[in-house]
């Protein structure tokens, strides 16, 4: 199967055991609120906005979300 689709074995096994990071998780986290948000106010918010009003439902324990992570997944 690997070689038909020009994997390497290594690769797949790698992918196939992948845990994802806490980084990923949390950008998991942030794409969801993201859409949330922009699904109530029919996605006018822009960067701007939107990293405001997420920083406005963080819990005191979360770390602060910039304005260019927000960016990256409005885009």
């Amino acid at each position: 199967m690997c070689k038909q689709a020009h994997v390497a074995r290594s690769a797949y096994y790698k992918w196939l055991n992948h845990k994802p990071s806490k980084r990923e998780e949390r950008d998991q986290k942030i794409l969801k609120r993201i859409k949330e948000i922009a699904k109530s106010n029919n996605s006018l918010f822009g960067s701007p906005k939107m990293t405001m009003a997420l920083n406005k439902e963080l819990a005191d324990c979360e770390g602060k979300i910039y304005r260019r992570t927000v960016a990256r997944y409005v885009c």
